[in-house]
C-alpha cells in the first residue's frame, strides 16, 4: 500500500493519458475504507493499558495472528513466526515475536510441550484471524481489485461516450494538432489524432462511438463485490439489492446466515483467545461484534430528507 501510495503522488505530477489513469485508480482509497471496516468490527473490553484494541486488530488483519505475552511489567502484542515444533494438531508450541517496527523478542510457548530440555509451559497466547491464521488483506485482495476494475471501466465508459471524432493528419502536424486542440477545447482527450502511419485509418468507417453511458451498471456491480467484501468480514449489509423487500425471504436469511458464519470464523478465535488470556494472565478480557450495518451506496436510492426510508423502500 506504501509503494501504491509513493507511486500515485509521483505519477500525479505528469499530464496526459497516465495521470488519467491513476485519477481512476482508487486502490489505495478503497483498501483505507475497507480495512477501516475490518478494523473497527469488533469491540475488545478488559485489555491491558498497553494494548490498544485498534493495534491488536491491525496485527490480526495483516499478520493472520497476534501472540499476548508479558515483557517485564507490562503486556504487549506483536505479529508473530512459527516455530517448526508442533502439536499434534499441527499448531506452534511456540512462536517468535515481531513487533511491526520490526523489533523480535525471544520465543514464547503458545501450548505446553515437552522438549528435550523438559517441559514447557505455556506463557503467551496466540490469537488467529481465522483457522487457517489468513490475513483479512489477502482475502479481500482479489475482491479490491475487482472494485477497482469497476471504477476503471466506468471511467473508460464515460469516455467513450463522450468521444466526439477522429481527426487524421500526417505525422509530422500531429503533434501541433493536439496542441492547438488542447487549447480549443481544453483537452486533447476527447478528439484522438490519428497518423497516416497507422493501420487503424483502415478500421475508422468500422468504429461505432455511439456509446452509451450506463452508470447504474456499474454502480450494481460495484455494490455487489462490496457486499461480497461486507460478507467475507461478517458484516451484515443490504448493499448488494438495495430494497430487501425485493428478495424473496429464503434469500434473506440465506445471506443473513452466511454472513453470520463468515463472522463466527473470525470471532470465534478472539473470544476463545480471550478465555486463554483470562485462565493464563487473569484478564477479564472479552470481544463482541459491534454489528454495523452498512446500507447501498447507489446515489440514485431514495432517502427522506430526514434521514428515514421513504415509502417506496
Amino acid at each position: 500500500m506504501l509503494e501504491l501510495f509513493l507511486g500515485l503522488l509521483s505519477d500525479g505530477k505528469k499530464m496526459g493519458k497516465k495521470k488519467l489513469n491513476d485519477m481512476q485508480s482508487i486502490e489505495m482509497q478503497l483498501w483505507v475504507f475497507v480495512m477501516a471496516i475490518a478494523l473497527e468490527q469488533f469491540k475488545w473490553e478488559g485489555l491491558p493499558k498497553e494494548i490498544k484494541p485498534y493495534n491488536l486488530e491491525k496485527v490480526l488483519n495483516l499478520y493472520g495472528q497476534a501472540v499476548i505475552f508479558k515483557y517485564d511489567d507490562s503486556y504487549l502484542v506483536t505479529s508473530c513466526a512459527n516455530s517448526n515444533r508442533l502439536n499434534i494438531y499441527n499448531e506452534p508450541c511456540e512462536v517468535k515475536p515481531i513487533a511491526m517496527n520490526g523489533m523480535s523478542f525471544n520465543n514464547v510457548y503458545v501450548n505446553t510441550t515437552i522438549s528435550g530440555e523438559g517441559l514447557k509451559e505455556k506463557n503467551a497466547v496466540l490469537i488467529k484471524n481465522n483457522w487457517t491464521s489468513t490475513p483479512t488483506y489477502f482475502l479481500l485482495k482479489p475482491f479490491i481489485e475487482h472494485l477497482v476494475f469497476i471504477w476503471q471501466s466506468k471511467g473508460i465508459n464515460a469516455g467513450l461516450s463522450r468521444l466526439k471524432a477522429v481527426i487524421h493528419s500526417n505525422k509530422s502536424l500531429a503533434s501541433t494538432l493536439q496542441s492547438q486542440i488542447k487549447n480549443v477545447i481544453g483537452s486533447q482527450e476527447l478528439i484522438p489524432v490519428i497518423s497516416d502511419k497507422t493501420n487503424v485509418l483502415k478500421e475508422i468507417e468500422k468504429l461505432d462511438f455511439n456509446v452509451e453511458y450506463t452508470p447504474d451498471v456499474y454502480w450494481e456491480d460495484f455494490d455487489k463485490t462490496l457486499s461480497t467484501i461486507c460478507q467475507i468480514l461478517g458484516v451484515t449489509t443490504n448493499v448488494s439489492q438495495g430494497k430487501k423487500e425485493r428478495l424473496i425471504v429464503s434469500e434473506v436469511e440465506s445471506n443473513d446466515e452466511l454472513t453470520t458464519i463468515a463472522e463466527d470464523t473470525r470471532l470465534t478465535y478472539r473470544k476463545q483467545a480471550c478465555d486463554e488470556i483470562k485462565e493464563l494472565f487473569g484478564l477479564d478480557v472479552s470481544v463482541e461484534n459491534k454489528q454495523p450495518d452498512i446500507k447501498p451506496t447507489n446515489p440514485n436510492e431514495e432517502f427522506d430528507p430526514e434521514g428515514e426510508p421513504t415509502d417506496e423502500e
